[in-house]
């Protein structure tokens, strides 16, 4: 028993003086002892159980489960056809055709089909004018109009490619019935309708797969929040609770022995899930890992260390678990807006690029995608890697400086 606040500072102070004058054996007997001793508090509280031990699993299965489509399919839209014609209506069929829209309605004027789009019923509105035709076939020029709701930008981006493709096929074959009428024949007809072809070779993810776009960089954000905020509490709880003393202890009095026998579950427990998450990822949602499996398990494993001594860091600081919460939620939280995934690093203005590379997240999702994706050497993800390596020096150093002197400091302990 540590007895008072004042013997229990005396206690930690004598531990951590002869605390590296033990063999190796007392060192790794210590070490052990806090690794039993934690595994131990995790298995008799509820919040470990619950959070570390059930709660990934059921998040990944659902976060998966909202990509099981790899492509968004079926985007209702409406359609206002003022011209009522055979084109008209052919490029009405190819738009239900697309697999990427279903023509909900066809409505007979433009305010009806506002009122579908701000009722949330359709995603936009095809305008096909009058004269469609005639103009068509008399090659004037007749644009079809698309109306979209822009604030949601993933769909308005599958639903304009989709009208442009239709669109760009109905030209084409008009193009080439004129020409044939001219008396070309089929192929010069073709050639004519479209002399100059775009030839896109799309790289990495040439079938436009968002669940390959988003699942890979979606779950490891997740992932981050829970090795954060379970280092943060188990850590955090030592002093909230006053046992401290009694953590220290039981490492023979060396506060790295404590602080590593401590981590150590949960360093291996969240590696061994992230590189579960892989096989996860890989063999049931067919996401390719085209580089080095190495690399990106060395990266995994590096995102894990990094995470952990951020989160050690902001305990340490202040002694103070909502504190050290707090800042780990505001660290972790916003991550995915500024890891460079949705909206790019060289777009973002320099307070935003710089928050994002001050982020882990940020060069792990980079290693993701050089190996995962664009099948690159090993050694292109070199720089990523040392950038995670650094956060795991540089915060797990400055935040074991401050847990050494949080363990001579009893006063600190017992905040909320």
């Amino acid at each position: 028993m540590s007895g008072s606040p004042l013997n229990g500072h005396e206690n930690v102070s004598d531990a951590s003086r002869t605390a590296d004058t033990g063999s190796g054996a007392q060192r790794a007997g210590g070490f052990l002892r806090v690794v039993r001793r934690e595994l131990k508090r995790i298995s008799g509280s509820p919040f470990f159980v619950v959070f570390v031990l059930i709660m990934p699993y059921p998040t990944f299965l659902v976060l998966s489960l909202a990509f099981l489509q790899p492509i968004p399919r079926d985007l209702p839209v409406v359609v206002c056809d003022m011209d009522h014609s055979t084109l008209s209506r052919q490029i009405t069929r190819f738009m239900d055709a697309s697999p990427a829209l279903w023509c909900m309605e066809e409505v007979p004027d433009m305010q009806a089909a506002a009122a579908r789009v701000r009722e949330g019923r359709a995603h936009a509105v095809i305008y096909l004018p009058q004269m469609l035709e005639q103009d068509t076939l008399s090659g004037e020029a007749s644009p079809v109009t698309v109306f979209l709701n822009n604030q949601w930008l993933l769909t308005s981006g599958v639903i304009t490619r989709a009208v442009r493709d239709v669109v760009v096929a109905a030209s084409e074959k008009y193009d080439r019935m004129l020409y044939m009428a001219e008396g070309s024949d089929p192929p010069q007809a073709a050639w004519r309708a479209e002399p100059i072809r775009v030839d896109l070779h799309p790289l990495f993810n040439p079938g436009m797969n968002y669940r390959f776009f988003l699942l890979p960089a979606v779950l490891p954000v997740v992932l981050q929040m829970f090795i954060a905020m379970a280092a943060v509490r188990a850590v955090g709880m030592e002093f909230r609770a006053r046992t401290a003393d009694a953590w220290l202890q039981a490492a023979g009095g060396s506060p790295a022995l404590a602080l590593l026998g401590k981590l150590a579950p949960y360093t291996l427990y969240w590696t061994a899930l992230s590189w579960f998450m892989w096989v996860w990822l890989h063999r049931w949602f067919d996401v390719p890992i085209q580089g080095s499996r190495l690399t990106l398990a060395a990266g995994t494993f590096l995102l894990v260390l990094a995470y952990q001594a951020v989160a050690v860091l902001f305990v340490a600081l202040k002694g103070n678990l909502r504190l050290a919460n707090s800042l780990a939620g505001f660290y972790c939280g916003p991550a995915f807006a500024f890891s460079g995934i949705t909206f790019p690093h060289l777009g973002m203005p320099w307070p935003a690029r710089a928050w994002g590379l001050l982020l882990p997240i940020t060069h792990y999702l980079r290693v993701v995608n050089e190996q995962a994706f664009m099948g690159a050497p090993a050694e292109v993800s070199i720089k990523s890697l040392l950038a995670l390596l650094l956060f795991t020096v540089i915060p797990g150093v400055w935040g074991y400086g401050k847990l050494r002197w949080l363990f001579r400091a009893p006063e600190k302990w017992g905040q909320l």
